[in-house]
């Protein structure tokens, strides 16, 4: 008998349990999604992007120039593209920068090269970089 009672309890509270999961054993309630907000395109500016020189010479070790970067109606970021020019110029500082922004190009050996700033759009100006480098002297 006392068997048979332990039975009876394990049982009961086992059904206690599952019972007073479902809430009375209605229907789900339906799952409700939210659509993702689909983000608007932006508009590319109504400009060009433009820099203030598109050529730059240099005639010795060091010297640098400086290049302004803008575009009518964008105030977003400019970076550029010199991985053609690592062994002819550097420019810095060498990080995204905001329009309007001023780029330092400094020569690092003779070469010429095409180095390319760009807008977050992918609209790109090329600046010419040429470093001519004399070496000995007149007699």
């Amino acid at each position: 008998m006392v068997h048979d009672m332990r039975h009876f309890f394990i049982i009961m509270a086992g059904l206690a349990f599952a019972g007073g999961c479902g809430g009375g054993g209605g229907a789900p309630a339906p799952a409700v999604v939210t659509p993702a907000p689909t983000p608007s395109p932006t508009a590319p500016p109504p400009g060009t992007l433009s820099v203030s020189q598109s050529a730059v010479a240099f005639t010795a070790q060091g010297q640098s120039a400086s290049v302004g970067v803008s575009e009518a109606g964008y105030s977003g970021t400019i970076g550029f593209d010199a991985a053609a020019c690592a062994p002819v110029a550097s420019v810095t500082p060498g990080t995204l920068q905001l329009a309007p922004a001023t780029f330092t190009i400094t020569a690092q050996g003779a070469g010429a090269c095409t180095l390319a700033f760009v807008d977050r759009f992918g609209q790109r100006v090329p600046v010419t970089v040429g470093v001519t480098l004399t070496q000995g002297g007149i007699k």
